[in-house]
């Protein structure tokens, strides 16, 4: 239980950048097929995309751990703010004036906002947790750590070597 709570933002993470694209195509698909419950599952994404990057942002790490957090967590902020905002006034005016907006361009410009910025959050998270490989697969550049040359057979790497003919 003690893993899970140390790496709950790890966990996390995975829910909003899922659920906000996947409402930007949900709602794509209802404008093109015509089908009004895309947008209602489009809206529906939307919502729990919200929340888990209420979730995400509340178990993010903190800057001590990682300097690079900083632009992470600006960008989180972002996505969080504006993804709430979406689902709000989505909810609300569907609520209050039974109006859908998942057809309206200004709210799928909000919306490709938001796909926008979860895909960059996600991409600087990634690059703090995952280190580059350089070199063949396998093959890991000095210092190992990650992805380090294994002694496993499968994974070696073998190197073809050319001989010279003998000269007469």
């Amino acid at each position: 239980m003690d893993y899970i709570l140390q790496n709950l933002h790890f966990i996390v993470t995975h829910v909003p950048i899922a659920l906000l694209i996947f409402s930007f195509v949900f709602d794509l698909v209802a404008i093109v097929v015509k089908k009004r419950e895309w947008h209602s599952a489009g809206m529906l994404c939307l919502v729990v995309g919200a929340l888990g990057a209420i979730a995400a942002v509340l178990t993010g790490p903190s800057p001590r751990r990682n300097p690079l957090v900083v632009p992470h967590e600006f960008y989180a902020k972002l996505t969080m703010v504006l993804a709430i905002i979406l689902a709000v006034v989505r909810v609300g005016l569907l609520i209050w004036k039974k109006k859908e907006l998942g057809r309206n361009p200004i709210y799928l410009l909000g919306s490709l906002a938001a796909v926008i910025l979860v895909s960059y959050t996600g991409h600087l998270g990634g690059q703090m947790v995952h280190r580059p490989m350089t070199g063949a697969p396998g093959m890991q550049a000095p210092g190992g750590g990650a992805g380090a040359k294994s002694s496993d057979a499968s994974t070696k790497v073998i190197t073809p070597t050319t001989t010279k003919a003998p000269e007469k």
